[in-house]
């Protein structure tokens, strides 16, 4: 298998910059890097959203910070001027979210660039020039496909070709993001129904195993899955919209998988590991240490820190039994392990909830566990990793910026449910 997910467990410290200045001249004057749809966008005026910028939700379950709502919203746009100013860049005939360390020439992920297809649309009303720059992203995904029609997963930002070895292949993650930014834009502006089934079907055909679980990627085998892509929200969004393929089977497929490893490797904490294998029977497991990347694959690492922000944020948006209860659990263990201080959440975790690699912290690790502990209702623990929100002491660049981000967005009760749920 390809080491294609590794992150280097050192933080770096490096912020790339892209100035305000020059995304106000490519939306002004399109036609000198955003072509197509975009270009289009830009020459007529924007169809207003259906859901602006901030949008208050009020959650099936759990409980919100108890900052005021109105400085709630303002930490989301401090955030995503921010955000945006360093990582959204004019590129490759659209817009890429620009992964700092993982793509070489500036260049980004799959990943990368469906996290930047779900914030922009949630952002639009604030961000005037939301649906030009969706549709630059959307370009750039368009324009770097693979055999089977999914994102290419790594993309130099000079050559805008493909930056990995071998042939080119995606990520489950991307494609997952992707689809579900389609639906958002589809229902915050409209226009976008075919194309979101378009991708969705073809997501369908090359992510979903034949038992329902989710496939690692989309040229690899029947049995492995990866906990960081179970966005069981997304699923539940994309059974709604696209009613010609069974996704309600890869919800349930995706459940079974959570309750029947936690309930052998990690009962008390339901943490998952990097990597599971064996997915595809009644018995998966972790994989081995050294399965995938550089880190150990059979705990906790840079690809499960988020497990808490997107189990989470399924509790809070649907109140699924199962999101609920891994919610309340990953969130009792973290704050039971860190002693009820953010700083003392950790990236490298066993499954007993136990950290590993003390030495080694980042943002995209301590920042999720707010959306777990939101939906577990713990209201002081909520609190103090709503104002471990406005930090960055570890100097996190694309990754942790990019998640804290949409965490942010969730923290605040402006992340609306396009299933209109």
């Amino acid at each position: 298998m390809l080491n294609r997910r590794a992150r280097s467990t050192t933080v770096s410290t490096a912020v790339a910059a892209v100035s305000l200045s020059m995304l106000a001249t490519v939306c002004t004057n399109a036609s000198a890097a955003v072509p197509g749809a975009a270009q289009q966008r830009i020459a007529k005026a924007a169809a207003a959203p259906a859901h602006p910028f901030p949008t208050h939700v009020t959650y099936k379950t759990g409980v919100t910070p108890s900052a005021s709502q109105s400085t709630r919203d303002a930490a989301v746009k401090k955030q995503y001027d921010s955000w945006k100013s360093n990582y959204l860049r004019a590129a490759c005939g659209g817009y890429l979210v620009y992964a700092t360390g993982d793509a070489p020439n500036k260049g980004t992920v799959s990943e990368a660039q469906g996290y930047g297809m779900n914030i922009v649309p949630l952002m639009a009303g604030y961000d005037a020039n939301a649906q030009a720059e969706f549709d630059g992203l959307w370009h750039v995904v368009q324009t770097h496909r693979d055999s089977q029609g999914m994102m290419q997963w790594k993309i130099d930002g000079k050559s805008c070709k493909y930056a990995d070895t071998g042939t080119p292949d995606a990520a489950t993650d991307g494609d997952l993001d992707v689809g579900y930014g389609l639906i958002l834009a589809d229902k915050q502006w409209g226009g976008y129904t075919a194309a979101a089934k378009d991708w969705l079907a073809k997501l369908y055909a090359a992510d979903v195993a034949p038992d329902g679980h989710l496939k690692v990627e989309d040229d690899g085998p029947n049995t492995d899955t990866r906990p960081s892509d179970f966005m069981i929200d997304h699923l539940r969004a994309f059974a709604a919209f696209d009613t010609a393929h069974d996704w309600n089977k890869v919800v349930t497929r995706t459940e079974q998988v959570i309750t029947e490893f936690t309930t052998k490797y990690s009962a008390t904490a339901n943490l998952l590991s990097d990597f599971v294998v064996s997915a595809n029977t009644t018995s998966p497991k972790p994989a081995p240490a050294d399965y995938q990347e550089s880190q150990p694959d059979n705990i906790v690492g840079y690809n499960s820190v988020r497990v808490p922000w997107h189990i989470g944020t399924d509790a809070l948006l649907y109140g699924g039994s199962v999101s609920i209860g891994v919610a309340k659990k990953e969130s009792a263990s973290y704050k039971s392990h860190a002693g009820s201080n953010p700083d003392k959440i950790y990236p490298h975790v066993k499954l007993d909830g136990t950290p590993t690699q003390t030495g080694d912290q980042c943002e995209c690790a301590n920042d999720p566990v707010g959306v777990a502990a939101m939906a577990a209702g713990d209201q002081a623990w909520t609190d103090k990793l709503w104002n471990f929100l406005a930090t960055n002491p570890y100097g996190d660049t694309y990754y942790g910026e990019t998640i804290k981000m949409l965490v942010y967005i969730v923290m605040a009760g402006d992340y609306w449910a396009p299933t209109g749920s």
